[in-house]
């Protein structure tokens, strides 16, 4: 599980991921964010990096990770973390950090989609839900958007 099979090359050389190979999916089908890893970890215990893609007015409900911390670059667009009682502001640039257990949720005020380069610290089955989930194809916006950053 991993080299994805879209990806590039050997176990001992770099791979490329092209974002027209990116698989998409969402938890649910309500859900409006989609999500496409961009690297899937061979153990539970390595971190999962994967792209976020919100849409206006998305907002991810409070939730934690045990264990693991959040990293999130804003590739672009703005987003409002909520950690605990506080509040931030990021944009297109801004690196953040939720440290692990905090309870924190994320929203996308728009105008226009939120896209962020997430990593996961420790992955414990996340990867595996999300290929689970409901496929959901990154559009010819979001092509561009990762072409042109």
């Amino acid at each position: 599980m991993g080299v994805p099979t879209h990806a590039l090359g050997s176990p001992l050389l770099p791979r490329i991921v092209h974002p027209e190979l990116l698989q998409g999916f969402r938890f649910s089908d309500r859900d409006h964010c989609r999500l496409a890893l961009l690297h899937d970890p061979e153990q539970p215990s390595a971190a999962t990096i994967f792209l976020e893609i919100h849409d206006p007015s998305d907002r991810v409900p409070p939730h934690a990770h045990h264990q693991a911390a959040e990293l999130f670059f804003v590739l672009r667009g703005e987003v409002h973390f909520h950690v605990g009682e506080k509040s931030i502001r990021a944009r297109g640039g801004d690196f953040v950090v939720v440290p692990e257990d905090a309870i924190h949720d994320l929203e996308n005020p728009g105008p226009g989609r939120l896209y962020l380069l997430t990593v996961l610290s420790c992955d414990q089955g996340f990867a595996d839900v999300l290929r689970h989930g409901f496929p959901a194809p990154l559009d010819a916006e979001d092509l561009a958007v990762l072409r042109n950053l």
